[in-house]
């Protein structure tokens, strides 16, 4: 194992010990060894559905491509990016997905990416909005609550990073002049692979704007699914905030907004320990405890990680790699 995961698997799991200590942990365990495994059985149900579309999309996307892949095929080879972005900074590990595609099926990889990188810019560009409008409603809860003023500055530069993110997948995607200015990484190692698998990638850029209403359906279903997993999650440890918003829209809010934390690049695993910390500080806003909330995000983040090991056989495959 490199040293740099060695180190990033530390930090994480004192990421994760800290904000047990500072929850109570033997309140968290409570919570956790009395779950309702009911609930949580329906909850891995949705995620199984949001997976298989996941796999969906893969498939029709390589389609119009003129690459033929099956359903399973594909919802595997998601697992796979799954299961390795749980155990990558900011989740980048899901681009394995393109790499596991290519290695089983013999596609060229620059279709494989396309893929995967092409829904994904719509993936980001929903969770930002969503996240975005979370953020503001918890800014101006937390002032009215306070009696403080609202930090529109931090809001926006926290907007504008996100944005500028999109802005530069979009570009990678839709822009040749773009991709053309790029041509300066080939002087670094594997640069001239990576800006040949860009240019690649770039050409087939047209079935991204095709598919882009039904994308757009999709990530529409899919989040809808997200939060009823949320909500039979939270049903499972008795969990349930404080707030005058049905409850299908809180988790469904909430959950982008908690993903984003996962994203920042941090020496951690996924954001592991931001992001719980990061769940118990936004649900003690509506009266949840501090051992609620983590008990919360912990099993949200340790039943994906069950199920997403379906994928197990190919994220080892190309984990070394990322």
């Amino acid at each position: 194992m490199k040293k740099s995961i060695i180190i990033q698997l530390l930090v994480s799991l004192a990421a994760v010990l800290v904000v047990l200590y500072l929850s109570d942990f033997t309140k968290v365990a409570e919570m956790m060894s009395r779950l309702n495994p009911v609930y949580l059985l329906i909850a891995v149900v949705f995620y199984l559905i949001i997976n298989i579309m996941m796999g969906y999309r893969i498939k029709i996307v390589l389609k119009d491509l003129k690459e033929k892949l099956g359903l399973l095929d594909a919802t595997e080879a998601s697992f796979s990016g799954m299961l390795a972005s749980d155990f990558t900074p900011g989740r980048t590990g899901y681009f394995a997905t393109a790499f596991v595609i290519t290695a089983n099926s013999k596609i060229p990889l620059h279709k494989s990416m396309l893929s995967i990188f092409g829904p994904q810019l719509f993936d980001f560009s929903f969770k930002l909005i969503t996240g975005a409008a979370a953020l503001w409603y918890l800014m101006e809860l937390l002032s009215s609550k306070t009696g403080g003023e609202t930090r529109l500055f931090e809001m926006l530069l926290g907007i504008a990073i996100f944005v500028s993110m999109i802005a530069f997948m979009a570009l990678l995607i839709f822009s040749k002049s773009f991709v053309r200015r790029l041509a300066f990484i080939r002087m670094f190692p594997y640069g001239e692979h990576v800006h040949s698998l860009l240019s690649k990638m770039q050409k087939n850029s047209k079935t991204m704007m095709k598919f882009a209403p039904y994308f757009t359906l999709l990530f529409l279903i899919g989040w809808t699914l997200k939060a009823f997993e949320w909500l039979f999650i939270a049903k499972s440890v008795g969990m349930q905030p404080n707030s005058n918003i049905p409850e299908i829209l809180f988790f469904g809010f909430l959950h982008p907004l908690v993903t984003i934390l996962q994203f920042i690049p941090t020496p951690t695993l996924a954001g592991m320990g931001l992001s719980e910390g990061g769940t118990a500080v936004i649900l003690s806003l509506f009266g949840v405890p501090p051992y609620e909330a983590v008990a919360f995000a912990l099993l949200a983040r340790s039943m994906n990680i069950a199920v997403d090991l379906l994928g197990i056989k190919g994220a080892v495959k190309v984990l070394n790699r990322i």
